[in-house]
């Protein structure tokens, strides 16, 4: 029987991650094991791929996304030399499908290949292997459950669930709702609570719902819906979403504690955030914040995010209803400048938020912006043309030579190494010592016990550690990787496991009159709203 490997390529290898490749258990999951047994699974942060298991004849399913193409099609070049037929999908080949099969690939898979996959094998088997299959975006009710049972649970911090695909925002920087669509599709109640289930029993007590968007259709996204057809899908949205977490609350062991990523607008719905709190248990949320600056959101498409001290309200609700807030706040936008990027760093530390991470902007394929820099660059000399960009995409293709922390547009007022050093000063600022403990020392963190604050000392730590290098995502860099980095991702898993709530966080109900944490404060930032 030939052997089916399904890779997960990264730049580095550390024997752990924190988050589980969902899409790795999904593809095992519509693997059909009676044709070809049961798929060999490579994820390439826990295990390098080692090309001499492979076998002439067999079958490589290689997923990429624009941040690991160069490890990507490594794995692709090495197993072809083996005999082995490669198929690549993920993201980046759903743009770019002609890319892969240039770097040697046999077949490419656009989209979703939850559905589509069991064609890919059977036509393989039978010798009638296209070079394109088109998955398209999955209904909600046809996405594959994961193959759980394939997992080594002690390799990871958390466990993955989808719940919903699809975003209905359009931020340009994003190719989320480009590939996945603006339509949310909701993955079956019963399956996600099965996946629940099964995480916990396998001794996981902590999940990512690993959705685009968790909060799709708040009350405050409902309103601000012209289209009314939508504004209807978006209102069923919501009740469906709610009476998910009736059920998830009733069937799911109340120790199986979540992370995930939603916008700011969920402080419009006090029914839906205490749902996530109350029912879904989720204890932390990666929130967009992009920038503190209205130019800033305007040149991100994301006008509706709160401005300034109103985001930092924002967070501070958030976090008074006991979720905490891992703050993505975007540096190098096009209305950036030396003061933009000083007084965020200012507003972060100032916000009370528990987390915070400083990306570089960076424009990714299937992106508005990507596709308006490609048009600027095609007709920047065309008599009367005005870019719609100041900012320039260093090379075509900078992706087959990329770090993800290293700056890829050329910015119209600021250097790649301003822009690289405010970047270092803000982790170093958020994360230094003196504002770890002062966070301890006023909000929801101030209500940890002495273990709880240092288990949060510890984890801010580690992710500024490994966070900014990449550690944790597939761009993981080797000249990066050091034994005190390897020993502190020990230390996080071994203590956050065994933690039965997120750090003991009782936090107390929201505070319903307004307040302002700068109040008292002489040296206040001030952003223009």
């Amino acid at each position: 029987m030939r052997k089916v490997f399904l890779v997960n390529p990264a730049n580095a290898t550390v024997g752990y991650s924190v988050i589980t490749p969902r899409w790795l258990f999904v593809i095992a999951g519509a693997t059909p094991t009676e044709l070809v047994g049961d798929p060999i699974i490579v994820d390439e942060p826990i295990t390098a791929f080692d090309p001499n298991q492979v076998r002439s004849g067999d079958i490589v399913g290689v997923g990429i996304h624009t941040g690991n193409c160069r490890p990507g099609y490594e794995v692709v070049r090495e197993a072809k030399k083996r005999g082995a037929t490669v198929i690549v999908g993920g993201v980046h080949p759903t743009i770019f499908p002609d890319e892969p099969l240039e770097m040697g690939a046999d077949a490419v898979v656009k989209g979703g290949g939850d559905l589509v996959w069991r064609k890919v094998i059977e036509d393989e088997l039978d010798g009638k292997l296209q070079r394109v299959y088109d998955g398209g975006r999955v209904p909600g009710e046809s996405m594959v459950k994961a193959r759980w049972d394939l997992l080594d649970p002690n390799k990871y911090f958390m466990g993955s669930i989808q719940t919903v695909a699809g975003c209905p925002e359009n931020c340009s920087f994003c190719s989320v709702w480009v590939t996945e669509g603006r339509t949310p599709r909701l993955h079956l109640n019963d399956q996600i609570i099965e996946e629940a289930n099964e995480l916990h029993r396998l001794g996981f007590r902590y999940i990512f719902f690993g959705d685009d968007n968790f909060t799709p259709a708040t009350i405050g996204r409902i309103a601000r819906e012209k289209n009314p057809a939508t504004q209807k899908l978006l209102e069923q949205v919501r009740e469906d979403r709610l009476r998910l977490f009736e059920e998830y609350d009733r069937a799911v062991p109340s120790s199986l504690y979540a992370f995930t990523q939603m916008t700011a607008e969920v402080i419009s719905d006090e029914e839906y955030l205490d749902a996530m709190y109350e029912k879904m248990r989720v204890r932390g949320a990666l929130i967009g914040v992009e920038s503190f600056t209205a130019e800033g959101l305007k040149t991100a498409n994301k006008t509706w995010n709160p401005v300034g001290e109103r985001m930092v309200e924002a967070i501070q609700q958030i976090q008074t209803h006991g979720i905490m807030v891992l703050s993505s706040i975007i540096n190098g936008l096009e209305s950036d400048s030396l003061a933009t990027l000083s007084t965020m760093r200012d507003f972060a530390v100032a916000s009370g938020t528990a987390f915070a991470q400083f990306p570089i902007y960076s424009v990714y394929p299937g992106t508005k912006d990507y596709h308006e820099m490609v048009q600027d660059r095609k007709n920047r000399d065309l008599p009367g043309y005005v870019p719609k960009h100041k900012v320039q995409m260093i090379a075509d293709k900078f992706w087959l030579d990329f770090d993800h922390c290293q700056v890829n547009v050329k910015h119209p007022t600021l250097s790649a190494a301003e822009i690289e050093r405010e970047v270092r000063t803000s982790w170093r600022t958020f994360y230094s010592l003196r504002s770890i403990i002062g966070r301890t020392r006023s909000g929801p963190l101030s209500k940890l016990s002495p273990i709880g604050k240092f288990v949060y000392a510890i984890t801010c730590l580690v992710f500024y550690t490994l966070y900014p290098d990449g550690i944790a995502a597939d761009n993981a860099r080797k000249s990066k990787l050091t034994f005190w980095g390897k020993l502190r991702v020990r230390v996080l898993i071994s203590v956050t496991r065994r933690t039965q709530d997120w750090f003991g966080i009782r936090p107390p109900r929201p505070l319903k009159q307004k307040h302002d944490v700068f109040a008292a404060d002489p040296h206040r930032p001030t952003v223009e709203a």
